[in-house]
């Protein structure tokens, strides 16, 4: 029996519609199923609020700070108390939302011949495998899943009454209009230590709550130590190695019983685990057996049944937006062609949106140690060296180079404003296989926050150098000679 399609891509967020895009590039027959939900806000809705939250939040602290610089505000009748209203904020974010979306709108993607189906469906195996949607039956060479993940509610009692905030519903709570005065924050991820930060820009009393020893707790240790550090100085009271055990509501209080303290709060956000969201997929039907955190796949990106790939939040792991496109776009060349690509994660980077903020690519300190020894060095280079960061007045920070003794970049992380534009050379270098030795020579424009590479990279050389007893004696016997 022919197929329909070449590829069907179960969407619902930027990364299916990006593969939809990749996959009917190729000239392939695409179909793209996207749930209702999709088109009335767009995938991209909630990620631009989040991170436009963010902006919004380092706009009014830099604000505040201007009196560094020599501005000070005119005292007026009004007052000069600056404050955010949060619809407004929603009203800019969706804009931004729709523009965004637009380049990926449905009605383009039709345009480009790609079949767009709405609503919800299933896998259906019988009398063949396919995907059955709306009374449709989509038979495919191929099939993808990319519906994504969403932040899932802990088991802890009380809590699903208390009514508490997600990202993924934080930008919808319209009824929200300004910051709450108290602020409770349940998580280790990174969106949980983006939000306090945020909040506490904000205006609000932070209290974070973090289950394991330090946040960040898969960072490098001096990255997630300063993070940690910095958001203590702003305010953020941070609660480590600590269970939340319980939530009630008294007297239009909500309390919050973390360990053997009991604090009290307006607002409660829980950015804990995602859950990959294959629920009613049918998946059994296919005979895949999903994992509590996500599918598990090949890494080709292939599920248990060959025909059928995933990528994404449905993986489990960070739900990062550049991630997702990566791994849809190894899924799809590998679903219309011959499967010989594999993801590479070791040369992905990726960011937690702090201020300042954390860049990491390849492997920590204490990891490259436990698998290379002594084999390997370690050079660290701080912010405040940097001439901008003496102007903006941002000197908070490191790059630490961590390589072979040949050169070869093991891994980078880097604790600076804009850490994500600074990481993308970086970034470049170890997927070209370049070494630590070849960012040394590339001189940064000046004043740049990029000029930290070519620091760190110099003395990383620096280091090696001096680390070579030999070479030392031989260039001071060079010198000595040639001065006499």
């Amino acid at each position: 029996m022919p197929f329909d399609y070449d590829l069907v891509i179960i969407g619902g967020t930027a990364a299916a519609r990006h593969a939809a895009i990749a996959a009917r590039s190729w000239k392939a027959r695409v179909a793209l199923v996207e749930p209702d939900l999709s088109e009335k806000l767009g995938p991209c809705a909630e990620d631009v609020f989040h991170y436009g939250l963010i902006q919004a939040a380092h706009t009014l602290q830099q604000t505040r700070q201007g009196s560094a610089f020599g501005l000070h505000w005119t005292n007026t009748e009004e007052g000069d108390r600056l404050s955010i209203h949060l619809n407004e904020t929603r009203e800019w974010n969706q804009q931004l939302g729709d523009i965004l979306n637009a380049s990926e709108s449905p009605a383009l993607l039709a345009s480009q011949g790609i079949d767009v189906i709405w609503g919800t469906g299933e896998f259906g195996r019988r009398p063949q495998l396919a995907f059955e949607v709306n009374g449709r039956r989509l038979r495919s060479r191929r099939y993808l899943i990319a519906s994504g993940s969403r932040t899932v509610l802990p088991n802890i009692d009380g809590l699903y009454q208390a009514k508490p905030l997600t990202p993924e519903s934080l930008w919808q709570a319209t009824d929200l209009t300004k910051p709450p005065a108290n602020l409770i924050v349940i998580g280790s991820e990174p969106v949980a230590v983006e939000m306090a930060q945020t909040f506490a820009y904000l205006g609000s009393h932070v209290t974070l709550i973090v289950p394991h020893q330090t946040l960040l707790p898969h960072e490098d240790a001096d990255a997630s130590r300063l993070i940690q550090t910095q958001l203590e100085v702003e305010g953020v009271r941070v609660i480590t190695r600590t269970e939340v055990s319980q939530v009630k509501q008294l007297d239009g209080k909500k309390w919050v019983q973390a360990g053997n303290q009991a604090l009290e709060t307006d607002e409660i956000v829980v950015a804990a685990q995602q859950q990959p969201q294959i629920k009613g997929l049918n998946l059994e039907a296919a005979g895949l057996l999903p994992l509590p955190n996500g599918l598990r796949v090949n890494a080709k990106l292939q599920t248990s049944h060959p025909r059928i790939y995933a990528a994404g939040g449905v993986l489990g792991g960070y739900p990062l937006a550049h991630i997702a496109r990566y791994e849809a776009l190894i899924a799809v060349r590998n679903a219309l062609f011959f499967p010989f690509a594999q993801v590479n994660y070791r040369v992905i980077p990726w960011a937690v949106y702090t201020k300042p903020g954390l860049a990491r690519i390849g492997l920590t300190e204490m990891q490259a140690r436990q698998r290379y020894g002594d084999r390997i060095l370690v050079h660290c280079q701080f912010v405040k060296r940097v001439a901008k960061a003496q102007v903006h007045g941002e000197t908070t920070g490191f790059c630490k180079l961590i390589g072979r003794l040949n050169g070869e970049i093991l891994g980078a992380h880097v604790v600076a404003p804009d850490a994500e534009e600074v990481m993308g050379a970086i970034a470049l270098a170890m997927q070209q296989n370049c070494r630590i030795q070849s960012l040394a020579q590339v001189r940064a424009i000046s004043p740049s926050y990029a000029d930290l590479i070519y620091q760190t990279a110099a003395g990383w050389q620096q280091q090696k150098r001096d680390r070579n007893i030999g070479l030392s004696y031989l260039l001071e016997d060079w010198f000595s000679w040639r001065r006499s």
